[in-house]
């Protein structure tokens, strides 16, 4: 999708959004994160001559927990529009110049300390007790193809399987929101994740669409409160200005879709065009027409206005119009 790479880094780096996706990836482990111990860190780590630099979108470090044990992770956040074949090995390279940054923070605490007494723990500049801060890599996909990149480092060697386990690996967990079950995306909490994700989700079903706008508060909550990086994403996928609705200030969310429908049935006319072109003519016509149609009956459109609306939007002779308003 256009600009939603720029987009998305805006919108996953907020906080608040940031920890709400950490959340969603851990959903199966029992942990959560721990909201007031999030702390930034720099997203671009110098490395040794081998590789210059490695950058991310987003470096945080947290705590989470699960009520009874707090652990601290080094989250990595990757925006991605389109499948990445090598995510696994970015991921793995991030992962190992950022513990070689950890160990060489260690060795000058260490050394500043005088900590380091033999010849191999002043090479290996840490000790037998220490622990790095382990590494999590999340991947955020917003685009409306499948992600078919493979999740770990290893799947994408030309090995035996048998030799897997002594190899080195990172794992790279994937939020795909065009491809989440809607039961999946109905475990998110009310907020700028959720109404992010169904809008992409069902970009291309106007009514499921629309029905979420006006049943989810999470569109509500982003209309009176934003961020405006949620909205901007919005608009990205759909093509109405959010933006603009916030400021105009609806309260009545009848409206709003209102808003929503008729922009889509203009964008449905060109839709029908172009399927019509990669499909041939009558057969594209058919599908956006009939589609309309069922859409605007479903709504308790009156037939004239509906027959009012092909004749215009279509523009179809007033005899095709009434053909097509009379296919059961």
């Amino acid at each position: 999708m256009k600009n939603m790479d720029a987009a998305s880094k805006l919108f996953t780096g907020l906080p608040e959004v940031f920890c709400d996706l950490v959340d969603f990836a851990l959903r199966e482990t029992g942990f959560k994160v721990v909201r007031d111990s999030l702390k930034e860190r720099n997203t671009e780590t110098i490395a040794r001559g081998w590789y210059k630099k490695v950058s991310n979108d987003v470096v945080a470090e947290l705590q989470v927990t699960d009520g009874n044990v707090t652990a601290t992770l080094l989250v990595v956040l990757e925006n991605q529009t389109s499948t990445s074949a090598i995510m696994a090995g970015r991921s793995l390279m991030a992962t190992t110049v950022r513990w070689d940054a950890w160990r060489r923070e260690m060795k000058h605490e260490h050394l500043k300390r005088k900590e380091l007494q033999t010849s191999q723990e002043m090479l290996d500049g840490v000790l037998p007790g220490d622990r790095m801060t382990p590494v999590m890599v999340l991947v955020v996909h917003f685009g409306q193809e499948a992600w078919t990149g493979l999740p770990r480092f290893t799947d994408t060697l030309d090995c035996p399987a048998e030799l897997k386990p002594m190899l080195a690996d990172c794992v790279v967990n994937i939020i795909s929101f065009y491809n989440l079950p809607s039961e999946e995306i109905n475990r998110m909490p009310p907020g700028a994740v959720r109404a992010v994700t169904k809008s992409i989700r069902h970009v291309d079903d106007i009514e499921r669409l629309c029905q979420e706008l006006k049943t989810d508060p999470s569109f509500r909550m982003l209309l009176d409160e934003g961020p405006d990086e949620a909205l901007d994403i919005i608009t990205i996928a759909t093509g109405l200005d959010m933006r603009a609705l916030k400021q105009e200030k609806e309260k009545d969310m009848e409206k709003v879709v209102s808003k929503f429908e008729q922009h889509f049935v203009n964008k449905g006319f060109i839709l029908g065009k172009n399927e019509g072109r990669e499909e041939g003519i009558a057969e594209g016509e058919i599908k956006a027409v009939l589609k309309f149609i069922r859409w605007q009956r479903n709504r308790h459109i009156p037939e004239s206005q509906i027959l009012e609306a092909l004749l215009s939007g279509f523009e179809l002779d007033e005899a095709t119009a009434r053909q097509y308003m009379d296919v059961k």
